[in-house]
């Protein structure tokens, strides 16, 4: 390998010509604006910046993408192919600091710009009481970077934008930073220790401070270039520092070095089913989901996922029609999950998609409806599905019965025999496991996701705890006791006896939506019998909705 030290702008300007691009096989840029920021921190105080290791690919034929001038959050990424004997050299090692480098200086994160507080740094005076200091990590003072949407008028003034001083003419420098001072303006200490800080910036971004390893840099024809199985095999190697690579990263970085359309049918899935990141659905689990319908380990491992590709690929739309036909299922009014939060752990999916997959047009017969239900929600009370031994052994009780109706009965006797503590019936004792998800089916009106705080779910006592804990002890915190009720009442209704607090509400409220039947059970002296009485209602109605 070729070694050589480079300049940020020199590597910047190979982005910008396309010259500098990512093999296919990286993930997506992760890297938060805390991070850009401390990078720029870094690179200004002269600490080590860290090598970057290239692959030139002039004789190979190889998928890459180019890097993001302006990224937003959850965007996909286009995938090209670099044709035989094109010069183009690939980062191996370092995307996250090249990428965060080239949205600071040609792009935006989130429609932001990096901005540079040109009084920031070691060398300055410490803050007026009016200027916020919290930006500080270590020991001394930071150079402080901000990200800021170049209409928002309320900037200080002190900011100016890190592309404008990388931009400046080299014979213009010292005329831009006095317009700079005096446009500010700053005078004294200030004015000093400015000048010196935009100086820095460009001499940081303009010498040769990068190490570079290449590899490939000195073939002279395709017979001596690496192969992109050697070249993965060193991508898996060096990428165990930094935001650490998982095992799923390296099997996904396999699986787009042998599929091109791999990363946008990835993308495209993960974006239709989960756009707001909240059930979990992520690449991790489709390649988890893909072994499980492919009826193969559901291991995380780099061979298994290269032995198994191929039927993997195969059964990618059946996957991908069981997985939507799934979530649908969860979201109907009958199953009742209303917010994401209930489907914990998420692999709990994993047995529903594969029995979904093996049927005509991956829907759900509607006599199965309930028994499918149920081993939705003895599973999540359980919380059983928590390894890949375990989705296998759902899996073959589900074999042992193709064509047939759901095996619930053998299913929950998996969950009996693999789990020391379990329930497979509906009581009490189960519900208590998890209240938010027993809440969830009793109350469906109240459990369900929000677009303003105010509305936001929150379980309530519904005698106030601080009044009745010192006499009536972890009684006060049965599920007989507890409810689902919006924030903003929540907070309303502070310590309020219940007789007080449901005063307005209608007797079909209170036996709808709070499963009260009687109000005279309100009063103070009924509470052991009140909560008895509702916990008996709660476990009567799950038993009607999961069937047992």
């Amino acid at each position: 390998m070729a070694s050589r030290t480079l300049s940020v702008a020199w590597l910047l300007n190979e982005i910008t010509q396309g010259r500098l691009v990512l093999p296919d096989l990286q993930r997506d840029f992760v890297w938060q604006e805390d991070q850009i920021r401390l990078l720029f921190d870094t690179i200004m105080r002269g600490y080590p910046f860290g090598g970057l290791l290239i692959w030139n690919t002039q004789f190979l034929e190889v998928p890459y993408r180019e890097f993001v001038h302006d990224f937003r959050s959850g965007q996909t990424f286009a995938t090209r192919v670099k044709p035989k004997n094109e010069q183009r050299l690939m980062v191996l090692d370092g995307q996250q600091r090249l990428q965060s480098l080239y949205i600071a200086l040609h792009g935006t994160y989130d429609g932001k710009r990096l901005y540079f507080n040109v009084t920031s740094g070691p060398y300055s005076m410490p803050a007026s009481s009016d200027e916020d200091d919290s930006d500080t990590v270590g020991t001394g003072r930071n150079y402080r970077f901000e990200f800021w949407r170049d209409d928002e008028t309320n900037k200080p003034r002190r900011l100016l934008r890190v592309a404008d001083i990388a931009s400046w003419p080299l014979r213009q420098v010292d005329r831009y930073i006095d317009l700079v001072i005096s446009d500010i303006p700053l005078d004294g200490s200030d004015a000093d220790v400015a000048r010196s800080n935009m100086r820095l910036l460009r001499q940081v971004l303009m010498e040769n401070l990068v190490p570079i390893e290449t590899i490939d840099d000195e073939i002279i024809n395709a017979d001596q270039a690496r192969t992109i199985q050697e070249i993965l095999e060193i991508f898996v190697r060096v990428n165990s520092g930094g935001t650490r690579l998982s095992r799923s990263d390296l099997m996904f970085s396999l699986i787009k070095s042998r599929d091109v359309g791999a990363r946008q049918a990835f993308d495209t899935l993960v974006a239709d089913i989960d756009p707001s990141h909240t059930l979990g659905i992520d690449k991790d689990f489709v390649i988890k989901g893909l072994l499980t319908v492919t009826d193969r380990p559901p291991t995380f491992d780099v061979e298994n996922v290269q032995r198994y590709w191929d039927e993997m690929n195969e059964k990618f739309e059946i996957f991908s029609a069981a997985l939507r036909a799934t979530v649908d299922f969860c979201r109907d009014p009958d199953v009742g999950i209303r917010a994401a939060w209930f489907l914990s752990p998420t692999n709990t999916l994993l047995p529903l998609i594969y029995y979904l997959s093996c049927r005509p047009r991956c829907s759900v017969p509607d006599g199965q409806r309930q028994s499918l239900t149920a081993l939705l929600y003895f599973l999540l009370f359980n919380r059983f599905v928590n390894s890949e031994a375990r989705i296998r052994y759902l899996r073959e009780e589900f074999q042992r019965h193709p064509g047939e109706p759901v095996p619930l009965d053998a299913l929950l006797q998996v969950i009996e025999t693999r789990q020391k503590y379990h329930a497979i019936n509906t009581s009490a004792g189960m519900l208590g496991r998890n209240i938010p998800l027993a809440l969830n089916l009793v109350q469906p009106e109240a459990a369900r996701e929000t677009l303003s705080w105010q509305s936001e779910p929150q379980i309530d006592h519904i005698f106030p705890q601080a009044a009745y804990r010192p006499k009536y002890g972890d009684l006060v915190d049965d599920i007989g006791n507890l409810s689902y009720l919006g924030r903003l009442r929540n907070i309303r209704k502070n310590d309020e006896p219940p007789r007080e607090y449901f005063r307005d509400t209608s007797d079909s409220q209170l036996h709808d939506q709070f499963l009260i039947s009687d109000r005279s059970m309100l009063a103070e002296e009924h509470f052991a019998d009140f909560v008895e009485q509702r916990r008996s209602m709660i476990v009567d109605k799950v038993k009607a909705i999961l069937g047992r």
